[in-house]
């Protein structure tokens, strides 16, 4: 549980430098300069923890259990089942959002989805090392799906409003996603 909670919380440090980066240099006042000077060493310092947040969760993922004569609960759902439900969501949001909604696809999109199928599989995970319990783990994959929708919903918003709103819509899914792995630390033992 150790790797998997360490890396949720390198990835909640990620969010707050995001939000912190995303507040000083995507301001409408700002301009362009996203990622010069004092916003390219935000930008790196987020970079940084996150990309050290997936890869101790991701080791939390693929760690299995040592056999030690316990059996191990099977997860909620498979790996593969993650996976190739996170590409589909993903080609389909691609698509829709390029194709139907005429909308310019950014990272974000990338980020969203691909949050989504970690923090599944982490949940996953700790419900296989029994380390949260099967009602904690449905609860904690509801708030996923929620945070989720509701990231794609402000995604699909930014270009749609007025370039302040834009803004604080650019902030509310690193708060959600932030928030929802505080649950998940609190919940998994």
């Amino acid at each position: 549980m150790g790797q998997l909670k360490f890396g949720q919380g390198l990835l909640i440090v990620c969010c707050i430098f995001y939000l912190i980066w995303w507040a000083v240099a995507f301001h409408p006042s700002q301009g362009d300069g996203h990622t010069a000077g004092k916003n390219g060493i935000l930008l790196i310092i987020t970079a940084v923890f996150g990309l050290a947040g997936l890869a101790m969760t991701m080791l939390g993922i693929i760690n299995k259990p040592p056999a030690n004569g316990f059996a191990t609960r099977t997860g909620l759902v498979s790996g593969i089942t993650i996976i190739a439900v996170g590409v589909i969501a993903y080609v389909v949001l691609l698509l829709g959002s390029k194709v139907l909604l005429h909308r310019m696809v950014t990272s974000e999109l990338f980020l969203i989805v691909g949050w989504t199928m970690l923090e599944i599989a982490a949940i996953n995970r700790a419900f296989t090392k029994s380390g949260v319990s099967y009602q904690n783990a449905k609860l904690f994959i509801a708030i996923v799906a929620v945070a989720a929708v509701l990231s794609l919903f402000f995604y699909l918003q930014y270009y749609r409003v007025k370039p302040m709103t834009g803004y604080i819509f650019g902030m509310i899914p690193l708060v959600t996603e932030a928030s929802t792995m505080v649950v998940f630390e609190l919940i998994v033992r």
